[in-house]
């Protein structure tokens, strides 16, 4: 007698769709996972990079009296040019610092090569640096700085009022242009400072930037094909007083400086660094 074979079982198709789907998510669950863990391991290396960095800065300072003027190609300060000094950074992280005379601030720039930026100061801890900035072009007063890629709202006064620009807000020295001038400090650096009276350089530091100084406004005209190139014909202010009851502006129809009385509304463009 001939046995009748047994009959043979297996997946549906769909049992197996359903298989291939639970993969995929399971997958996807994975990638995203994984991503999470690597952004954030980025994160953790760039803020201790700049940690660690911001720390030897401050040493150098101890021995100097100044911070760095510049770093060099190996990250190494300049100005008296010092290797006990160089910072390190992480595999993919790369540096940019800016510095300003009399060289009693700094400002630290870390970028990974995802396009994660963060920054530190001497006042300040590391914060993010959105992909709204721009970097400043090399061999320019802009070089190690970046320029904010679009101007704040319409117009803004540089002062509510005519009165000469004061300590803690301004001090001399800030604007190559202009030494003898009184010009407003950095938010980034003097973070103590109450710029309340100031609306044009408040909304910069809402933004993580301060006003340009006239040699800085003046190389951002010459570069503005690098910086959106999307910039009022009118003037825009800058950081420096002239004299104490007016501002200078740089017009960017012609690159010609001016002044105007600090009431006046003027456009901003913002800058960081230095």
């Amino acid at each position: 007698m001939t046995k009748a074979n047994p009959k043979l079982s297996g997946f549906t198709i769909v049992e197996l769709l359903v298989v291939i789907v639970i993969i995929g998510i399971l997958a996807a669950i994975t990638i995203v996972a994984y991503t999470g863990i690597s952004q954030r391991a980025v994160v953790a290396s760039i803020q201790s990079d700049l940690t660690s960095s911001s720390q030897r800065l401050k040493m150098y300072y101890v021995d100097h009296g100044t911070y760095p003027q510049t770093l060099d190609g190996s990250n190494c300060p300049t100005g008296p040019s010092d290797t006990n000094y160089c910072l390190k950074a992480s595999s993919g992280n790369t540096y940019s610092y800016s510095s300003s005379s009399p060289y009693s601030s700094f400002v630290l720039v870390a970028t990974n090569t995802n396009g994660a930026r963060y920054l530190i100061t001497n006042s300040t801890a590391t914060a993010v640096l959105s992909a709204n900035w721009i970097a400043g072009i090399a061999a320019t007063a802009m070089a190690g700085k970046y320029v904010y890629n679009a101007d704040l709202g319409s117009t803004y006064t540089y002062e509510d009022s005519y009165t000469a620009v004061a300590s803690p807000q301004g001090a001399t020295g800030l604007d190559p242009n202009y030494p003898s001038n009184m010009s407003l400090v950095s938010p980034q650096t003097n973070s103590g400072v109450d710029f309340s009276a100031y609306p044009a350089q408040n909304a910069c530091k809402a933004i993580s930037g301060r006003l340009p100084n006239t040699q800085e406004l003046l190389a951002i005209y010459a570069g503005r094909a690098s910086y959106g190139n999307n910039f009022q014909a009118a003037p825009y202010w800058s950081s420096t007083e002239s004299p104490s009851s007016w501002a200078y502006l740089v017009y960017f129809n012609d690159g010609n400086t001016g002044s105007a009385g600090k009431p006046y509304s003027i456009y901003v463009r913002c800058v960081l660094g230095g």
